[in-house]
């Protein structure tokens, strides 16, 4: 009988974590929604009304063009559905974005991007700033 090396019950262990890493990623994309993280299951919460306020929003415009451009992003046709059928679509898009995203691993996730900045409004101090006579301080002066 050969001892096991201290090398060998490393990568013993590399592999099972792997094993059991890749075994849970395939019950939670059988089990949808079963296995989500708490963060995950918060932000699903907010799906519903999510989708009722864009469903609201398409559904209330009077431009044409733009609704069929909806539709077509969500795989709909333009004339068969109702405002129900397109917030259930739409909610189970946010739920399986959600559900993907969750499913990756945690290093790999890239930080979200700031969606709105502020930028007026940093302007706009800046501005009353230099108008009252004081410096403006920038941090890429330091």
């Amino acid at each position: 009988m050969i001892a096991p090396t201290a090398g060998s019950s490393q990568e013993d262990r590399t592999v099972t974590r792997k094993s059991l890493k890749l075994a849970l990623c395939e019950l939670k994309e059988k089990n949808d929604g079963a296995l989500l993280s708490d963060r995950a299951l918060k932000i699903r919460n907010y799906a519903p009304d999510l989708a009722k306020t864009i469903a609201g929003l398409v559904m209330s415009s009077y431009d044409l063009s733009f609704k069929e451009e909806c539709f077509s992003l969500l795989g709909l046709q333009f004339h068969n559905i109702e405002a129900s059928g397109l917030e259930n679509c739409i909610k189970e898009k946010i739920v399986s974005a959600i559900s993907f995203n969750d499913r990756k691993p945690q290093r790999s996730r890239e930080p979200a991007a700031v969606l709105f900045e502020d930028d007026c409004f940093q302007l706009e101090f800046q501005d009353e700033e230099y108008e009252e006579g004081e410096e403006i301080s920038n941090s890429l002066d330091l």
